[in-house]
């Protein structure tokens, strides 16, 4: 079938923007080192060991090799500097040499995976890869009209593009053709046909870089076999399933035709968040084809191919008019895991047994369980003396046994800790987030059904202050940092972040009790929304926060910033507490803590990253609104309300909403310790109304209560008389555009064109109670 206009576009410009690296990655192909095409070294890394079963340090070793020889490579006259990092713990001399020697001692051949005989295969290759075709069919129309191509991923579950099966009600007119393909002889096989049940089981995501429907199949409509012959090709999201250079193995339905297999010199060349881009022929009607890699491992979802307007690479070399791009397994499977809570109980099920499929074939008989993330999914306690007990599952959970125990003594399973809770209301439980962030999708530009809303944009001269993420592969936006549901781009310069994007949806709400780590679905007058004092995080209060490894230390303000404070005569009690700088959340913790529990868990934990905190004077950071209709809620209070406002209205509506929230930097800001603290932050909350974005923006100004500073010398003039004071606080509604003016950040059109309040008041309009909000669009006059 013709591939949607949207989809088109947006795989084309996706080209466009990555058309250079893919230059230079088919460069290194063509000059016979396809591994140097990989940017990651923890990607190539991580790869070698599995694809080779080398060794860490063998696997550094072979990394540094391939490197190595493309810097020789391109050097002009051979004399070119190596400007590449080198791993550490990796010798400088003869590393190509002691690469193909470990390649050839392991692999029985160095050309199996080093130089331009990559595909150099064994014959279990023909085996797997025949295995695998099995579970690929045809998508038909039931007049035997073709539609596309998909894939069985579990003994129910079949894969395919939203743009070959778009709903649940198109879903009727198709059927799926399995052994639509010829024999040895040239004979066609006889095609067995099946129902699709989407009653039993649907999901579909239109997104132009996600494009998947999941679809049950039914019963036998014609034809000689079972379902359970053709078997399945399972999905799973660990990194080490494929590195650029290496081949991709399409099974596909071209045009409608018999089952056809595209291989060798197929490469991958360009890796993007959610997509793969890969040079092979395929033709209309291979939309929903599964691509593999040599060990017949699935790692995207083929939906587009076009036309490579780049005709050669850098030395003139001719270069393959097509590229391709399919959706990655990996963006699927994470899709898949937090949508799954929109599902019935028989559909999670479903779900579940596919996923889990995926993650009994990643792991060898003898090795625990791994679920998606690459963690173990049967707990493994670990008890420490002081009765520390911690289970390690997607996330570390550890709690702290109200009773007196033993290292020799038992240990409850994961299963028993709601009951432990319900029990023991003294429990204390730690969530600690996941140092592998590979997995983490972040902000979401598409999240708002119908619209595109893009991060905001750094000016040249903040991209020079902007902290780089130290793991960013290439494609991917250098600055931001991925968390689950929510992004962060940090200013290095102020150690603090620009600005935090977050993902809030009201249908999957979920609220995390931090003491006992139990998840229960929020509800529009759960009281979590009404006592907002879980978000007051005080500087030495019990709950722990992260580094994140992919900055330097210097680039965020971390432990240092907030331990140990001196309040001059307040050394103890709330009037301490009210006068230190605390951690506050820009991204609340309550806003990404969405979709199933685990994912409202993880999500939560991430919050709980010292690039998500900014420095809060206790009067403003522990403000709150008891009420939503008390009038005179200001002092920080309504800001808190605020923000409660959205997160209860996208939960009643079940609405998806973007959140935007950042410092206001200012030259006058004063300085703490080794950093200057903020005296304003902004909001902005943008969301669909009726078919049309809307935007509102907010500030709220804490200067007024920084007056009273931490470490201020003995001067106690600087006292509050009394809490009365903590009104000195003001909140203001504002406008996008204010916004830009006062961070110089830059935010999509559609966001401003969307706003309610702009032309109301194109500065800053004091707001006193609650009641004089309006987050709704002003009336349009008629013409």
């Amino acid at each position: 079938m013709q591939t949607p206009a949207n989809i088109e576009r947006a795989a084309q410009e996706r080209v466009r923007l990555s058309d250079k690296q893919m230059c230079d990655r088919m460069e290194k192909i063509l000059d016979g080192n396809p591994l140097a095409a990989e940017p990651s070294e923890r990607r190539l890394v991580a790869r070698l060991q599995t694809k080779a079963s080398l060794s860490r340090e063998e696997a550094m070793a072979v990394a540094d090799g391939v490197q190595r020889l493309a810097a020789e490579q391109t050097k002009p006259n051979g004399r070119a500097k190596d400007r590449r990092r080198k791993p550490r713990g990796t010798a400088t001399n003869g590393h190509a040499a002691m690469a193909r020697a470990i390649l050839a001692t392991k692999t029985g051949g160095a050309e199996r995976i080093y130089g331009s005989t990559i595909d150099f295969v064994g014959i279990a290759f023909l085996q797997r890869g025949f295995k695998a075709a099995r579970a690929v069919g045809r998508v038909a129309f039931r007049d035997g009209r073709a539609q596309g191509s998909g894939v069985m991923i579990s003994d129910r579950l079949f894969l395919t593009n939203n743009h070959v099966i778009p709903s649940a009600d198109a879903a009727s007119q198709f059927c799926i053709e399995f052994d639509y393909e010829l024999d040895p002889a040239d004979r066609p096989l006889g095609i067995t046909r099946f129902a699709l049940t989407p009653t039993d089981f649907f999901i579909t995501d239109g997104t132009d870089d996600l494009d998947y429907t999941v679809i049950a199949v039914g019963p036998r409509l014609s034809g000689p076999k079972e379902l359970s012959s053709f078997g399945w090709c399972v999905l799973n999201n660990k990194g080490d399933k494929h590195a650029l250079g290496e081949v991709a193995n399409i099974v596909q339905h071209p045009d409608g035709r018999y089952k056809e297999v595209v291989l060798r010199e197929n490469r991958l060349v360009n890796r993007l968040d959610t997509v793969l881009h890969y040079v092979a022929d395929t033709e209309p009607g291979s939309s929903g084809s599964p691509v593999f890699n040599n060990e017949w491992r699935m790692i995207a979802l083929h939906h587009w191919g076009g036309p490579w307007r780049q005709q050669t690479d850098p030395k003139g070399r001719p270069l393959p008019g097509e590229v391709n791009e399919g959706i990655r397994v990996s963006a699927i499977v994470s899709e898949l895991l937090q949508r799954q809570s929109e599902l019935g109980t028989p559909q999670q099920k479903l779900l579940k047994r596919a996923l889990d499929m995926g993650i009994a074939e990643q792991d060898p008989p003898d090795a625990p369980e791994q679920n998606a993330n690459g963690h173990s999914t049967t707990p493994v306690a670990r008890l420490t003396p002081d009765g520390v007990v911690t289970w390690q599952v997607p996330f570390e959970l550890s709690v702290r046994l109200p009773w007196q125990a033993s290292a020799a003594a038992p240990l409850p399973s994961v299963a028993t800790i709601a009951d432990t809770v319900d029990a023991v209301p003294l429990l204390e439980a730690t969530i600690k987030p996941s140092k592998n962030y590979e997995n983490r999708s972040g902000y979401k530009p598409a999240f708002i059904t119908g619209f595109t809303v893009d991060l905001p944009k750094l000016s040249p001269a903040q991209k020079q202050q902007a902290a780089k993420n130290k793991q960013a592969d290439a494609g991917d936006d250098p600055f931001e940092l991925k968390y689950h549901h929510f992004s962060v781009v940090m200013n290095a310069k102020r150690r603090l972040a620009f600005f935090t994007a977050c993902n809030i949806d009201g249908n999957r709400a979920k609220h995390v009790d931090r003491k006992t780590g139990k998840v229960t679905e929020l509800q529009p007058d759960d009281p979590a929304l009404e006592s907002l004092m879980a978000d007051a995080e005080g500087a030495e209060a019990s709950e722990q926060w992260f580094d994140d490894d992919r900055l330097d230390p210097s680039d965020f303000a971390g432990k240092d910033i907030y331990d140990k404070q001196k309040v001059d005569g307040f050394p103890s009690g709330m009037g301490r507490t009210l006068r230190m700088f605390q951690r506050g959340h820009l991204v609340r913790r309550m806003d990404p803590a969405w979709g199933t529990d685990n994912q409202a868990l993880v999500a939560d934990a991430d919050t709980f990253h010292f690039t998500n905190a900014s420095p809060q004077v206790g009067f403003f950071n522990m403000g709150q609104a008891k009420s939503l209709n008390l009038p005179g809620t200001g002092g920080g209070r309504l800001w808190r309300a605020i923000e409660n406002y959205v997160l209860r209205n996208a939960v009643a509506d079940k609405q998806r909403v973007s959140v935007f929230t950042g410092p206001v930097f200012s030259n006058n800001d004063r300085k703490f310790r080794s950093i200057k603290v903020p005296g304003r932050f902004w909001k902005i909350v943008a969301w669909s109304d009726e078919g049309e974005l809307r935007s509102a923006a907010m500030i709220a100004d804490q200067r007024p209560v920084i007056s009273v500073f931490p470490e201020a010398m003995g001067d106690l003039s600087e006292a509050f008389a009394d809490e009365a004071d903590l009104n000195k606080v003001k909140d203001f509604l504002t406008t996008v555009k204010k916004i830009e003016e006062l961070t110089g950040l830059k935010f999509d059109a559609e966001m401003k064109t969307g706003d309610i309040n702009a032309g109301a008041h194109e500065s800053m309009k004091l707001v006193r109670d609650l009641e004089s909000i309006e987050l709704r669009p002003r009336r349009r006059k008629h013409r």
